[in-house]
């Protein structure tokens, strides 16, 4: 009758079974077997003895998959203007979030979340009903783009955000803040004036004044502004154009004259002048014997007059 043997060898990393057969009585084996983990041998089934752990060295550090398999790791793969975060939009099938969502005045894709979303936006809820869904949403949705009111800068990451005076400049959308840090980079966190001339602290451009975005361009957004000298204070606006932002056309503040002009931008046309406490016209040509009328647009008037003293 044949002989079969067989014995469980055990290596660090390897279990290998060897076993031989065979009416020569030879066995095959890779390595002599250290002694203690030789397997105990009754002539019957055999039991294994107690093994020490494995030694499996250092722990790996994780492995960095590359960009082609993200799809499989937590999101799409996705190349700057294919529609990732960030990238500019007009809708929102431009992105492929399915969300375009407004930044610093400008239209940009954003990304889905649960809970995180990265530095400068928060994660909040939009759409409704059964397609209620949680994308990242800036803070400052409308920074910097123009503006004439308060209303003009709200947005749902941005409550606070209000129309901030930039004196000659115009006026541009601000940024609730605290501290620089809560502020993008090229904008600081300073006190200063709404538009409404309230007082305020908001992120205000380090510049001074601000771009137009395409967002800007495209709806002709616009910012009032003035100009100013000793004679009074005229307003304007200045409009987002391809060219950027406008010139102020504000008039330039001059005396008044009888024009039908309200040359100081007082609010008045060809009022009269005051001199010493008394109003005098703005067409007293210095004759008592004369009638001076302003005509406005025809200009002035000085008629001869034939009574009293006057008739010659």
């Amino acid at each position: 009758m044949t002989d079969c043997r067989s014995r469980l060898l055990v290596i660090p990393t390897v279990l290998l079974l060897a076993s031989g057969c065979g009416s020569s009585g030879s066995t095959i084996e890779n390595r002599q077997p250290d002694p203690e983990e030789e397997v105990a041998d009754s002539g019957g089934v055999g039991e294994v003895a107690e093994l020490p752990e494995p030694d499996i060295g250092p722990e790996l550090p994780p492995v960095e998959l590359p960009h082609e398999v993200a799809e499989e790791t937590g999101g799409p793969a996705c190349a700057p203007g294919e529609g990732c975060f960030l990238d500019s939009c007009d809708e929102n099938a431009a992105c492929q979030s399915g969300w375009c969502v407004d930044h610093m005045g400008a239209g940009v894709c954003t990304i889905a979340c649960e809970e995180d979303c990265p530095p400068g936006w928060s994660c909040q809820q939009v759409g409704s009903g059964p397609d209620v869904t949680y994308v990242c949403i800036a803070n400052h949705a409308n920074l910097c783009r123009p503006c004439g009111s308060g209303d003009n800068c709200k947005s749902p990451g941005g409550a606070e955000d209000v129309c901030v005076d930039y004196g000659a400049e115009g006026s541009f959308c601000g940024g609730v803040c605290e501290t620089d840090e809560d502020c993008p980079w090229g904008f600081s966190c300073v006190d200063g004036l709404t538009v409404d001339g309230i007082a305020t602290r908001q992120c205000v451009a380090d510049a001074g004044v601000c771009p137009c975005t395409k967002k800007s361009i495209e709806l002709a957004l616009w910012t009032p502004c003035a100009r100013a000298n000793e004679w009074g204070e005229c307003t304007g606006q200045r409009i987002c154009t391809q060219e950027g932002l406008s010139a102020c056309d504000a008039a330039e503040p001059m005396p008044e004259t009888c024009n039908g002009l309200d040359d100081d931008c007082d609010g008045q046309i060809d009022e009269p002048e005051q001199v010493e406490g008394e109003y005098v016209s703005l067409c007293f040509d210095g004759n008592p014997c004369t009638k001076d009328q302003c005509g406005g647009a025809d200009g002035c008037s000085n008629a001869p007059m034939d009574q009293g003293e006057c008739i010659v």
